[in-house]
């Protein structure tokens, strides 16, 4: 949300997207954690919700994106294919 305060860290977005009609739902918090949640997302039937929870803040040396949306969306979808 753009490092602006929200309540989302006190929602169950796995548990509303199981009531919206997802066939299976998964949070993960580390980093060590996505691939595993990657290939069972890979290995099951759709439609599959994938929450991946981010502390809050950023780097110093972040800088602004160079990429548009639609080039950031090119590039996951990329990404997706090739697992």
């Amino acid at each position: 949300v753009g490092g602006q305060p929200t309540n989302g860290g006190n929602i169950n977005f796995a548990q509303v997207a199981l009531a919206c009609g997802y066939s299976q739902a998964t949070s993960v918090s580390k980093a060590d954690e996505i691939p595993a949640a990657l290939q069972k997302l890979k290995d099951s039937e759709g439609p599959y919700f994938l929450e991946i929870r981010s502390l809050p803040g950023a780097r110093s040396d972040l800088g602004r994106p160079t990429s548009s949306p639609g080039q950031n969306k090119d590039a996951f979808m990329a990404m997706l294919a090739k697992l």
